[in-house]
């Protein structure tokens, strides 16, 4: 005979997997105050995730959710990404000098 299984076992209660998912999405620094505000534009499908991860309780709102996982994605990359911020900085520094010399030869 096998062993009778208690109530509830085998199966994930929804706190269980609200705090397997933010395990997978959340790390340590992605806590803190969220600064700046920004506006997107996603599918209905894509909304309708973020709107059942929010039902869960999983997120408190969609917000919420982009964020955690748009700072996952950055995150799992972050040596790429910090690289591309250097470029980019090292292209405003080019940039500026252009202006400089343009400005110097019109001045002339």
């Amino acid at each position: 005979m096998s062993p009778e299984k208690k109530k509830g076992e085998g199966t994930e209660s929804p706190a269980n997997i609200r705090e397997m998912i933010l395990s997978k999405i959340v790390s340590e620094e992605m806590h803190g105050k969220r600064d700046f505000s920004i506006m997107t534009r996603l599918s209905k499908k894509f909304i309708d995730i973020l709107d059942a991860l929010v039902r869960l309780n999983i997120f408190k709102s969609r917000s919420e959710a982009i964020a955690a996982l748009v700072m996952k994605t950055i995150l799992s990359e972050l040596e790429l990404y910090n690289e591309l911020m250097e470029q980019a900085e090292k292209l405003d520094e080019l940039e500026e000098t252009v202006k400089e010399l343009a400005l110097k030869t019109l001045h002339e």
